[in-house]
């Protein structure tokens, strides 16, 4: 690294470290500040020059740091270069970083793979893909202790050429088909049932008008019926009552009667006696 990369290096990691203490009015200046340095880090972190990698990992890696792939994940500064060097004598051409965000202590780098092996340098595929480093405070400054790549599947189809345009003009506008074709059927299968469950509903509240009506009418008949039926008891009582008194009364009136003529027949029997 040249005295001016190591000079660039030192100010860009003493503004990052003290970006807690500087002024709103300083705070654009640090951010920028901060993305330029950013920059600076993945332009040479993704790099295929091995000396700049290497001074990239012994400066600003811990030594414990982790790198995350799709494929494998590894351990240690050490480690993480062998993979660096397995990797750039597989693939020939170095990425191109498009974008990065950073918040002060994870940094997003959005870039496109260019997959050209070495044995066959007349396939090239651009894939999409996202490397995500996360710092943390050390006393040497700010250190990258993780190092994760993401490649999509998406982004991998569709760096192939023929399946990418299957893929794009084939396979999606099937599938929005499908799922179109399926969207309209749920929603009319939603509003069937919807329907159908407002008119269970509307017969359960007619039925349970009707059942309550003709509860009422029930009872209602019931205590007519049972009234009635009490009355002509009553009737039937009173005249019974009637006839047992009427019957009386004429058996009373017959002795009444009898009385007079038993009297008689005493007399006279004793009148032929003497």
């Amino acid at each position: 690294m040249g005295s001016f990369d190591h000079n660039y290096e030192l100010s860009s990691r003493s503004s990052i470290s003290g970006m807690s203490f500087v002024s709103s009015n300083n705070h654009d200046l640090v951010a920028d500040k901060n993305t330029e340095f950013i920059w600076w880090i993945a332009n040479r972190l993704t790099s295929y020059d091995e000396t700049m990698h290497k001074e990239i990992l012994d400066d600003f890696f811990t030594e414990d740091a982790q790198y995350v792939h799709p494929a494998l994940t590894v351990e240690g500064r050490h480690n993480i270069r062998k993979v660096f060097r397995v990797w750039t004598s597989l693939n020939k051409d170095e990425p191109d970083v498009t974008n990065i965000v950073f918040d002060g202590h994870t940094a997003i780098i959005s870039l496109v793979q260019n997959l050209r092996p070495r044995v066959f340098p007349l396939l090239h595929l651009q894939v999409p893909a996202t490397t995500t480093l996360h710092f943390r405070d050390e006393p040497e400054g700010l250190m990258i202790y993780r190092h994760q790549d993401s490649w999509t599947l998406e982004g991998i189809v569709q760096s192939m050429p023929l399946l990418g345009w299957w893929y794009d003009h084939v396979v999606r506008n099937v599938l929005g088909s499908v799922l179109t074709s399926a969207g309209g059927f749920l929603h009319t299968a939603n509003q069937t049932t919807g329907y159908l469950q407002f008119r269970a509903e509307e017969v359960q509240q007619i039925s349970s008008a009707i059942i309550e009506k003709s509860t009422a009418e029930i009872q209602q008949r019931s205590w007519e019926m049972t009234h009635k039926a009490q009355t002509i008891v009553d009737q039937a009582k009173d005249t019974v009552e009637r006839r047992v008194a009427t019957t009386r009364d004429e058996v009373k009136r017959m002795r009444q009667m009898m009385r007079p003529q038993a009297a008689t027949k005493a007399i006279t029997g004793l009148a032929s006696i003497a």
